[in-house]
C-alpha cells in the first residue's frame, strides 16, 4: 500500500490538487472540480479540487500520462479487486439484514451456518468482531451468570480493579474464575458498545448459543430472549433475535418474504476464511 500512497501524493503535488484518491466501479465523475484518469480493472485515480481547477484539460492529459508511466500502480490495484468485491458483497448482506430486523421489529438479524465459526452477516451497526464461536461462549457465560443473579452488562462496564473486588466472594468459585478471565476479553471486543448495546449483544450471543446446542429448533421464547430461524441453502440459517415474547406469525411472514433476497446475497459471497482454530473443514457458499 505504500506505493499507492506515494502515487497519490505525487498526483497531488504534480497536479496541485487539494486531495487525491482511487475509486473502484460506479459512474465516472462529472464534477468540474475533479480531474480523473482510468486505470486497469475498472479503477480510477481522481484528483480533487475545492474549486474548478485552471487549465483543466492540461491537468487531465498530465494525469493520463502519469497513469501510463506508473503501470505498476495499476497492477497493484488489480490485486485489491477481490478484497473490494468481498467488502461490498458483505455490506450488501448486512444492509439486507438491517432492513429485515427493522421490518420484523427485532433486536438483530444475522446469518450463520451449521458448522463454521463464520458469521455471514449481521444487522449490528457498527458490527463487532465476534465470530459465531466467540458469540457462543459469551452466550454461555451470560447464561451461567444469570443463573446466580449476576448482571453481565453491569460487570462488563467495570474496570479490572473494581471487577476483581466485586467478584471476590462470588460463588461458585469456578464461575468467578471464568468471569475474571473472560470479561476483560469481552470488553476488548466491544469498546464501541454502551450498556444498552451490550444488553442487546448478550441477548444475541445467548440466541446463538441456544441455536448451536439445538440446531433443529426454529423458535424459542425464554426470559428476556426470543428467537426465530429459517434455513436456506442446506446449511445456512437466518436468525431474528428479540428481547422476549414476540409474534411468531408476524415475524415468520416478514422473514419468509425477505429470505429469497438474503439467500441470493449470501450464496454470492466469496469464500471467507475463518480464523484458524486447529484442523477443521468448513463449508463455503457454492458458486452459482
Amino acid at each position: 500500500m505504500d506505493h499507492l500512497d506515494r502515487f497519490l501524493g505525487l498526483v497531488k503535488r504534480e497536479l496541485d490538487s487539494d486531495d487525491a484518491r482511487f475509486e473502484y466501479g460506479g459512474r465516472d465523475p462529472e464534477d468540474e472540480g475533479v480531474v480523473w484518469a482510468r486505470m486497469p480493472g475498472d479503477w480510477r485515480v481522481v484528483a480533487l479540487y475545492d474549486a474548478t481547477p485552471s487549465e483543466r484539460a492540461g491537468k487531465q492529459a498530465k494525469l493520463a500520462h502519469m497513469v501510463e508511466s506508473f503501470a505498476g500502480v495499476g497492477e497493484q490495484l488489480g490485486n485489491e479487486v477481490p478484497h473490494v468485491r468481498s467488502v461490498i458483497a458483505a455490506e450488501e448482506v448486512d444492509y439486507a439484514l438491517s432492513v429485515l430486523a427493522d421490518k420484523a421489529k427485532a433486536l438483530r438479524a444475522l446469518v450463520l451456518d451449521e458448522d463454521s465459526p463464520v458469521l455471514w452477516g449481521s444487522s449490528e451497526t457498527p458490527r463487532g468482531p465476534e465470530d459465531v464461536e466467540t458469540s457462543q461462549w459469551i452466550g454461555e457465560l451470560v447464561e451461567s451468570s444469570n443463573q446466580v443473579g449476576i448482571d453481565l452488562v453491569e460487570l462488563v462496564m467495570l474496570d479490572e480493579a473494581v471487577l476483581n473486588a466485586r467478584l471476590e466472594t462470588l460463588e461458585p468459585r469456578k464461575l468467578r474464575h471464568r468471569l475474571l478471565r473472560r470479561l476483560p476479553l469481552v470488553r476488548e471486543l466491544g469498546p464501541h458498545r454502551d450498556a444498552e448495546a451490550w444488553r442487546q449483544h448478550f441477548a444475541v450471543c445467548r440466541a446463538i448459543a441456544a441455536i448451536r446446542r439445538a440446531p433443529e429448533r426454529h423458535y424459542a421464547v425464554e426470559p428476556e430472549l426470543g428467537w426465530l430461524t429459517r434455513e436456506f441453502g442446506g446449511i445456512y440459517h437466518v436468525v431474528l433475535v428479540y428481547p422476549g415474547e414476540f409474534s411468531e406469525l408476524a415475524a415468520t411472514g416478514v422473514l419468509l418474504r425477505a429470505l429469497p433476497a438474503i439467500e441470493n446475497l449470501v450464496l454470492a459471497l466469496p469464500p471467507i476464511e475463518p480464523t484458524p482454530r486447529g484442523a477443521r473443514v468448513f463449508q463455503f457458499p457454492p458458486k452459482r
